[in-house]
């Protein structure tokens, strides 16, 4: 919707770094119970200690500083937006600059936490390469027999094989009647 988004990972290498620790480590204790004690900034597992609450490292070090962004950018409150802006490595053009309200929040967001980014990592991180996905996909793509040449060279991902592609979008170009077509290249070659 506004084409922005984040992973705990883009949040943990750069308070990993902040707090000289490692991503590893940093990653666990920005999700779940894991509490910054209040004033103090030491970890703990422990919503209250001496007597004052506790606040979620995810609250402390993710939720506020994107809260204290968007409330800067939707409130005109430039100052204190180029403040965090500057600490946070965002620079904004001229033009961007005249922005207000929520078109200057959209843009703030997209520069800072941009969504293809975190869209790209979960690609990675949790789907499978389509080499190992055709050899289980491939019967519920393609309807001819299991066992025939379109079908094998699907399973493969064999670039030496038959063409086999799905065109999933058709972008109409400036020459009247002519089209770039979208798609995903199972076998063969284009």
């Amino acid at each position: 919707l506004h084409a922005w988004g984040f992973t705990l990972k883009n949040f943990a290498k750069v308070y990993a770094r902040k707090m000289k620790t490692s991503r590893g480590k940093m990653l666990k204790r920005l999700w779940g119970n894991n509490f910054l004690k209040a004033g103090g900034g030491k970890w703990t597992n422990k919503a209250e200690s001496d007597g004052k609450k506790n606040v979620r490292g995810f609250v402390k070090l993710i939720y506020e500083p994107v809260c204290k962004v968007i409330d800067a950018a939707l409130n005109n409150r430039m100052e204190k937006l180029d403040k965090m802006l500057t600490s946070l490595g965002v620079k904004l053009t001229t033009d961007e600059k005249q922005l207000r309200d929520k078109p200057l929040m959209k843009r703030v967001m997209q520069k800072w936490l941009p969504a293809g980014d975190a869209i790209l990592e979960m690609i990675v991180l949790h789907l499978p390469s389509p080499r190992t996905a055709q050899k289980y996909r491939t019967g519920a793509l393609y309807e001819g027999p299991d066992d025939d040449e379109l079908s094998v060279a699907m399973k493969a991902c064999d670039a030496s094989g038959p063409l086999m592609m799905y065109i999933s979008k058709m972008v109409p170009t400036t020459d009247k009647g002519r089209f770039y077509a979208f798609g995903r290249l199972f076998s063969g070659t284009v």
